[in-house]
């Protein structure tokens, strides 16, 4: 699993949710260093996530761009991804193209509520 985002806080907090639950994620702080990994995916060098947890304020791109290049590739469109993010915009849930598999404010669920959501995802 990815954690796309660029808190240090956040990643700690998350992290040390994941880490208690058994859960391995790679946390990614740049979106450009995300968009390499993306690209070593679809061209078959690293192995798809099962998950992709991304925050849309990263501090060099937007995370959008990075939803628009996995799901512009057949190799990596059916990666989910959940957008955490604070901020909410209903023109954002209404983006079928790019469309994210989850929408989750950050400050709106628990990293215990979040464990839970990644652990379902993670049966499928």
């Amino acid at each position: 699993m990815f954690l796309i985002e660029d808190d240090f806080a956040i990643i700690d907090v998350y992290g040390m949710a994941f880490d208690a639950a058994g859960i391995h994620f790679e946390s990614i702080t740049l979106g450009q260093v995300a968009l390499k990994k993306i690209k070593n995916i679809q061209e078959g060098k690293e192995e798809k996530p099962a998950l992709v947890l991304l925050d849309l304020m990263l501090p060099d791109i937007n995370g959008l761009e990075i939803l628009l290049k996995l799901r512009d590739h057949d190799a990596t469109k059916d990666i989910p991804v959940y957008i955490l993010s604070n901020y909410s915009s209903q023109s954002l849930l209404n983006m079928q193209y790019i469309k994210p598999d989850k929408y989750i404010v950050k400050t709106s669920i628990t990293p215990t509520q979040l464990v839970e959501l990644v652990k379902e995802q993670l049966k499928k």
